[in-house]
């Protein structure tokens, strides 16, 4: 087998056909998808039977809820096949995206290839697309890129060569939010060579009702949780040194900029807003002056990490108001 597809399913009866059927749409025949069901209380677990019912491809695993990540997990010790993918079960592949992707990382022995995405509302317009290199070219990169996979943590814009894994031991945290951050920032460490392509072969949809969309503030501390992990990691490893810099632009780039904007958004004054500075500081006394920061955010993220090591959280605020306003009046428009 060369394509394991692994795609964890919870209560998206609304979405799953479509997810499925972009993946058997596909120009390429090598390959099995993982239909791993995490407990659904709705009718996903029996869309997912009726699939497998119809095609040798698919195989489904059902288990008692463990979250995404420990779905993604399961789906791992289940698969077959030399490369891994990871769709979400909301999001749906653009055709030949399989075939393009394998033939990029047999040609190029890769380790990784990451590859493109277009971010679409649930109506199906895009809001952005998103590519790890403006190069029509394959790009390659040997040894460890790690601010790549530092701000790229997604696990479904990467086709991961399967043995990372199993030589790793390296899994995704189960039942908190920002599981997939652990595994981009600690698998970089056993990839010899990556290779990005421009092609955006990926269609992520943006659906209120989604984990990143959801107004649950507290849970925004289980980004500490996933900072600590990844801390702890390259600690074990006697690479916390060496990478010091980049683990300290990871640190700012997740807590003090975008969970700093996600609390701030909704409350200038939540304690957790003090529990982000104070944990970075703790770990990175120097985080103000991280010589990655200014050649790796966007003029906005610079804005908002400006006011965040200032602690002006309501600028922040104001600041994710008047983008919200912006952003409403160009689709009306």
């Amino acid at each position: 087998m060369k394509i394991s597809v692994i795609i964890p399913v919870y209560n998206v009866e609304k979405y799953l056909k479509k997810c499925v059927d972009s993946v058997l749409a596909q120009d390429f025949s090598d390959y099995e998808i993982l239909l791993i069901d995490d407990g659904s209380t709705d009718s996903s677990g029996k869309i997912c039977d009726e699939y497998a019912e119809k095609t040798a491809h698919i195989r489904v695993i059902h288990q008692e809820n463990k979250g995404q990540g420990g779905a993604r997990n399961t789906g791992i010790l289940e698969a077959t096949g030399e490369y891994l993918m990871f769709v979400d079960s909301d999001d749906f592949l653009k055709s030949r995206a399989l075939s393009i992707l394998y033939k990029t990382a047999s040609e190029y022995d890769a380790d990784i290839v990451l590859f493109g995405a277009d971010f679409i509302d649930e109506q199906g317009n895009t809001i952005a697309v998103r590519t790890p290199t403006e190069s029509k070219e394959p790009v390659i990169l040997s040894g460890k890129q790690l601010l790549l996979f530092f701000k790229s943590t997604s696990p479904w814009d990467k086709l991961y060569r399967r043995s990372l894994f199993s030589k790793s031991g390296i899994v995704f945290p189960e039942k908190i939010w920002y599981e997939d951050l652990c595994v981009a920032s600690e698998i970089v460490l056993y990839s010899e060579k990556t290779v990005c392509i421009s092609n955006s072969l990926y269609m992520y949809l943006q659906r209120q009702n989604s984990t990143m969309h959801i107004k649950n503030t507290d849970r925004n501390i289980d980004m500490l949780t996933a900072v600590s992990e990844v801390l702890n990691f390259y600690r074990r490893n006697n690479r916390f040194e060496e990478n010091r810099d980049e683990l300290c632009f990871l640190a700012v780039m997740h807590i003090m900029v975008l969970c700093t904007l996600r609390v701030s958004s909704e409350d200038a004054k939540h304690p957790l807003l003090k529990r982000f500075y104070d944990f970075t500081k703790e770990n990175f006394a120097d985080f103000e002056t991280n010589k990655f920061v200014r050649s790796n955010l966007s003029k906005r993220h610079k804005l908002i990490f400006f006011f965040s090591r200032h602690r002006r959280y309501e600028f922040i605020r104001l600041l994710d108001n008047l983008n919200k306003i912006k952003a409403k009046f160009s689709h009306n428009t």
